[in-house]
């Protein structure tokens, strides 16, 4: 009887250390930004908050997102399903939403005995399946004029860890911050950066276009990552004062590439590839750069994995942390898709990528309006606009070994018929597997088409407005489930 006691109260102790080790879990998320980091490699940004946690951490070369656009991008890694899976192929400014409440990061969390606190813009609907299970929410509005200073943004952040404390439960705190979103303000009325940029800076490779006002939209968008990096860095102070840091699993990623021609909304590299950062040295490497293929996809398995949660079988991502360990390999195929995320700037797209091609797939022979809209964004005068940008063939294919810009396309090119051939049977495949309704081309259509009728209706005031296409989730996906 005693042995059986002593082994109770063994166990019980046990329970409790492990109930005691959950870890904290910090998730920043930024906006806007391509890899345009110390730690991954460029020169003109002054990021060494950020860069430490790569130094100590787990960097990866090949991270994505399956949507380069904010709502369908928050909305994948909040639930852990692709936007095609859940329906939010939309900016939530524009009534895009999920076709039906769908279970999101706060809510694994809070079920889980975690303090949740949630920082900064939420952008998905129904806003619901994620502030009903905040705990605090602080600072709800996009700040894109960077009116309120990142000063605020750390004394949010202290305020959930002592909360947490007070509590006495791990807390997932998830920071959003409005750098390096449009407006690209390069020094706040707060007085940050304190690490300036002064000089207008030659425009990327990718963009393929060139003007003195890009040149400062460039300069000023640097100046956007130092003062995200100095706001991260008061978090990170802020952790080590409460005496949290080393027991806090750190993930930072941006929510999609920068808000340039070629970028932000498209399928193109620039647009989907983003700095993904994992900072846990109880558990994850120390100095790695991850050169397989991650999604943000991954995020949240990650986040329960690491936090002792049960990973459900329906989310499309791995743990990360499986993959750090070797015991699983990065994805083999990389797949995106845009609708270009409201009616005044539709323009469809599918993209694969392997490890060296990638395929898109441009349904709509119309002018690009996502195209449009990013060179007025940028002022760019008509003889800087790319015909094929504005007017893309049907299929792009790019080897992207030789060709990381994008610019040569071989999908007319006879001896690439294989590869084309390939990539397209895997894309359909994926959407097949995912009960994406856009297999059909039929739902391509009607959506092109209900996108177009829209364009010049006033919805975005109307109340209890749905979008039709929802419709196709309930008879395409939904029966599924």
């Amino acid at each position: 009887m005693f042995f059986r006691i002593l082994q109770i109260n063994i166990l019980l102790l046990f329970s409790s250390l492990a109930a005691v080790e959950k870890p904290n879990i910090l998730f920043i998320v930024s906006e806007d930004n391509s890899e345009h980091l110390g730690c991954y490699g460029e020169e003109k940004v002054h990021t060494p908050h950020l860069d430490s946690l790569a130094a100590t951490g787990v960097l990866y070369e090949n991270a994505y997102v399956p949507y380069s656009v904010c709502s369908p991008s928050r909305a994948a890694f909040l639930t852990g399903l692709y936007p095609r899976m859940t329906g939010h192929i939309g900016l939530a400014t524009h009534k895009f939403s999920m076709y039906r409440k769908f279970k999101t990061m706060p809510k694994y969390f809070k079920e889980a005995g975690y303090y949740t606190g949630f920082i900064g813009k939420v952008h998905v609907n129904p806003e619901s399946t994620v502030v009903d299970y905040v705990e605090y929410q602080a600072i709800k509005n996009s700040n894109f004029s960077k009116t309120i200073s990142i000063e605020a943004y750390a004394k949010e952040a202290k305020k959930v860890m002592q909360k947490s404390k007070d509590a006495d439960k791990p807390f997932l705190l998830i920071m959003n911050y409005p750098d390096a979103h449009r407006k690209f303000v390069g020094k706040s009325k707060n007085g940050f950066p304190t690490k300036m940029e002064n000089d207008p800076i030659k425009p990327f490779s990718w963009i393929g276009s060139d003007s003195e006002h890009l040149r400062e939209e460039i300069k000023n968008y640097f100046n956007c990552m130092n003062r995200l990096d100095e706001g991260v860095g008061m978090v990170l102070e802020e952790l080590r004062n409460e005496k949290l840091r080393e027991n806090t699993l750190i993930i930072y990623i941006s929510d999609h590439g920068a808000d340039f021609p070629r970028g932000k909304a498209t399928v193109y590299e620039h647009g989907v590839k983003i700095p993904m950062i994992v900072n846990y040295p109880k558990l994850f490497s120390k100095g790695k750069r991850e050169e397989g293929f991650v999604s943000s996809m991954d995020v949240l398995p990650t986040m329960l994995g690491v936090a002792g949660v049960s990973i459900p079988t329906q989310l499309n991502g791995n743990s990360l942390l499986e993959l750090d360990r070797g015991k699983i390999k990065g994805r083999k195929y990389i797949h995106t898709f845009t609708t270009g995320s409201a009616p005044p700037i539709l323009f469809l797209q599918f993209g694969i990528r392997d490890d060296r091609f990638k395929l898109i797939y441009n349904p709509s022979r119309e002018q690009n309006l996502l195209a449009v809209s990013r060179y007025k964004n940028s002022k760019l005068p008509n003889e800087e606009q790319l015909q094929s940008f504005l007017y893309p063939d049907e299929y792009e294919l790019y080897d992207l070994k030789n060709d990381k810009d994008e610019w040569e396309n071989l999908a007319m090119n006879p001896e690439y018929d294989e590869i084309k051939r390939k990539l397209m049977n895997e894309m359909l495949a994926f959407q097949k597997s995912i009960k994406d309704p856009f297999v059909k081309s039929e739902n391509v259509d009607k959506f092109i088409q209900e996108q177009k009728k829209y364009q010049n209706v006033k919805y975005k005031g109307v109340k209890g407005f749905r979008w039709p296409h929802l419709d196709l989730y309930k008879e395409e996906v939904a029966p599924h489930e």
